[in-house]
């Protein structure tokens, strides 16, 4: 187990995202606009009319993803995860007219209506990811 520690919180982003615009690449755009290293997102709602994701397919010691797309109209309930040294790592829960899914957002995320989006910005703390023996990314100090 690793544990990282901050009480130095800096802003509170919120975004909207309109008809058209691709959820992860214009977060990614943002975090690079506002030069923001480490955050949590903490709150993700909207509609969208695609969803790319993928999720474990096995549960051998190298995993295997299975990716979807989905392109029809489409509820996003919640999405949360974290920003750690600049990069982006979500995970959505998502319904549609056929099911539910949830998983790892992938980049082609297309908004139908809207979608809102908090981040909360954290100062001091110096992350990055790395791989473990199995391919697997996991946060380590810089």
């Amino acid at each position: 187990m690793r544990t990282y520690t901050t009480e130095n919180l800096g802003r509170v982003v919120i975004i909207h995202l309109g008809k058209g615009e691709q959820i992860l690449e214009s977060v990614e755009a943002e975090i690079s606009r506002l030069h923001i290293k480490n955050g949590i997102l903490l709150s993700a709602i909207g509609s969208l009319r695609k969803a790319c994701l993928h999720f474990i397919a096995n549960t051998d010691d190298l995993a295997v993803n299975q990716f979807a797309t989905i392109e029809r109209p489409i509820e996003l309930s919640s999405v949360q995860g974290l920003i750690i040294d600049g990069v982006p790592h979500f995970h959505l829960t998502i319904s549609e007219p056929n099911g539910m899914y949830a998983g790892h957002m992938e980049p082609g995320c297309e908004v139908q209506y809207l979608a809102e989006l908090a981040i909360l910005e954290l100062k001091d703390l110096p992350l990055t990811r790395k791989l473990d023996e199995f391919g697997i990314s996991y946060i380590d100090t810089i």
